[in-house]
């Protein structure tokens, strides 16, 4: 692990209610930082809270809130002014697939403001004082996809290589700083992310078998942090090399007999 502590004060973890957000706050919490959960799901963030507490020790904030709306991430930055936010950890997220002019606007604004206008915000909301107090760290999450033109997850992809990108310049930025900045670009995870796009399980299983576990992808995240500007499981790290080796047009037929045959699929 990183030796959080070195950072100080609270971590912030978005996405905490399941998946991989709550995976980095049990990893996180496990090395005594307290944490702010932010998600969606009351319940599923006091379970959590309580879990870190009674486990770990540590003092956890569990909030509601849906980072997707407007004024979300500035109301929340106010409910936090009270806290040293050390740790900044971009993890919620969500996918909408299927032919693009099929989607619904509202949906696609949701996730561009979920993926993309959140954990912009957020971090700039927050950086600040991490640079006033000399320690910090962010974490932002984004995919294999950054790397990949993706036919049928067009909007999703869109955003993961954003926020790629907006990691890797922020850590340029930062390189000189105490504020450690990563990427995270997992190839696929074993979470619940594919059955709430309304995959079949028989699909699910299919694509687990090339994904990684939430508490791998954490745990190698944690790991490269302060050492690393992308932490990218193998997967990742072998189809972004394809990817910049193929002809764009040969990747891209490839990505589509892939990804139309699962929104064929799809439990719509």
């Amino acid at each position: 692990m990183s030796g959080l502590s070195r950072y100080g004060g609270w971590a912030l973890i978005t996405g905490a209610s399941s998946g991989l957000g709550r995976e980095f706050a049990r990893q996180i919490a496990a090395e005594g930082v307290n944490c702010v959960l932010v998600g969606l799901g009351q319940d599923a963030l006091n379970a959590l809270a309580n879990e870190l507490g009674e486990k770990h020790g540590v003092t956890c904030r569990p909030l509601e809130v849906d980072l997707a709306s407007d004024d979300a991430v500035s109301d929340l930055a106010e409910r936090l002014a009270d806290l040293p936010i050390r740790i900044l950890v971009n993890c919620a997220g969500v996918a909408h697939g299927g032919a693009f002019e099929t989607r619904n606007p509202d949906k696609l604004k949701q996730l561009v403001q979920l993926n993309c206008l959140a954990p912009l915000l957020l971090t700039r909301a927050l950086l600040p004082q991490m640079l006033e107090r000399q320690a910090g760290a962010v974490i932002i999450v984004s995919s294999l996809q950054a790397f990949i033109s993706c036919p049928n997850e067009a909007a999703y992809c869109a955003s993961k290589a954003f926020l790629m990108h907006f990691g890797e310049s922020l850590w340029g930025e930062l390189k000189n700083t105490p504020i450690d900045c990563l990427t995270v670009c997992p190839a696929g995870m074993k979470t619940d992310f594919f059955k709430a796009e309304g995959f079949s399980q028989a699909d699910c299983d299919r694509m687990w078998r090339f994904s990684s576990s939430p508490e791998d992808i954490a745990k190698l995240a944690l790991r490269d942090l302060g050492r690393k500007t992308i932490s990218a499981p193998l997967m990742t790290r072998f189809s972004a090399f394809l990817a910049r080796i193929l002809p764009r047009r040969w990747a891209i037929a490839i990505v589509t007999r892939v990804t139309r045959g699962l929104v064929d699929h799809k439990q719509l």
